[in-house]
């Protein structure tokens, strides 16, 4: 997407600074979308019909090549969050979603719809379940934005967190013209920030051993 820079350039649909957000399910991407607006309507990972989806940063690689077009002269953003966190988000989200309509995880809705938050983290490391191609929440978070070799590939991390002061110190960094969403949760899934209170102590050393390398590249721990 070309994200403007001036009011000149929101002017013009083709103008701006060459941006592409990858979006790691369940971190954010709403509030993104609505501080991005139009123009990440206009992003080829959502126009073009084999990047749609939540793809990774290895898969738009080859994706854009196949276009002739590179990555490199993008700056691609995306937002992470703690692991523990969202695994009670992926939980709430799938076990309510009937018949997979809007994640489009039919068989593990079907698995999890009526298992505890801690049945759950079992459930996780079961791997003779079936599953569906979008098994999203078996994956780290860290797989949307490494390269072959395990680095980080993209220009910025943003943290759910702190979502709204991470997307002002974008804007403020590339000198971006967008609305950024103020007085409004980036989580709105749950009534407590607090994920803490769903986890025994054998619930978050499960979590901890699925995603040992986001806890090493980006810091998190269970606190």
């Amino acid at each position: 997407m070309k994200v403007p820079r001036n009011i000149f350039e929101s002017l013009v649909s083709n103008a701006g600074l060459p941006m592409i957000f990858v979006h790691t399910p369940k971190c954010g991407g709403s509030f993104v979308g609505q501080a991005f607006g139009q123009r990440l309507t206009r992003c080829p990972t959502l126009r073009w019909p084999e990047a749609k989806g939540h793809k990774t940063y290895l898969e738009y690689r080859e994706i854009f090549g196949k276009r002739g077009v590179h990555l490199s002269d993008f700056v691609i953003f995306t937002v992470i969050r703690n692991p523990w966190d969202w695994h009670l988000s992926w939980y709430n989200y799938v076990s309510k979603d009937t018949n997979g309509t809007k994640s489009g995880m039919r068989l593990e809705h079907e698995q999890i719809r009526n298992l505890t938050f801690s049945e759950y983290t079992k459930w996780l490391e079961d791997q003779q379940q079936p599953r569906s191609p979008n098994d999203y929440a078996r994956r780290q978070v860290s797989d949307w934005i490494i390269d072959e070799n395990g680095d980080v590939a993209v220009n910025e991390i943003l943290r759910q967190e702190a979502l709204q002061d991470e997307l002002s110190a974008l804007k403020r960094k590339y000198g971006l013209y967008i609305n950024i969403p103020t007085g409004k949760r980036v989580n709105a899934s749950r009534q407590t920030d607090d994920y803490r209170k769903a986890y025994t102590t054998e619930d978050a050393e499960r979590i901890a051993r699925r995603h040992s390398r986001d806890l090493t590249l980006f810091g998190y721990r269970f606190e």
